[in-house]
């Protein structure tokens, strides 16, 4: 048989968490909130908008992608300044926020702990 036997009840012969080649667990993408092509305006609407519902769920992290910019006019990105700023006058509903990880958008997006 293989090398996870199974017995009856479906029990294991051993731990598969105490295997080195076990898989890890991956950490669980949030929901997002999708800003990029938007306005100023409108990705500040669709924050005030669709943050505190997320708070209300009781939902620990969610996920804001702005983009990087490379849209704009100039190639500079406003919105990701503009995220950290309304982070930082909304403390009643985000606790932190920190860059996304490089496989779930990297400087294009952040990872808001919010105030449940």
């Amino acid at each position: 048989m293989g090398r996870f036997k199974s017995r009856r009840g479906g029990k294991q012969d051993r731990d598969v968490r105490s295997e080195p080649d076990a898989p890890t667990a991956r950490p669980v993408r949030p929901p997002e909130i999708f800003l990029r092509m938007c306005s100023y305006d409108e990705a500040m609407r669709r924050l005030d908008q669709q943050v505190p519902g997320y708070v209300r769920q009781g939902r620990r992290e969610i996920m804001v992608v702005h983009g990087k910019g490379h849209g704009s006019p100039d190639g500079r990105g406003i919105l990701g300044d503009a995220v950290r700023e309304w982070c930082g006058r909304h403390a009643d509903l985000v606790l932190d926020w920190r860059p996304a990880p490089p496989s779930w958008g990297g400087d294009g997006a952040v990872v808001l702990t919010l105030n449940v």
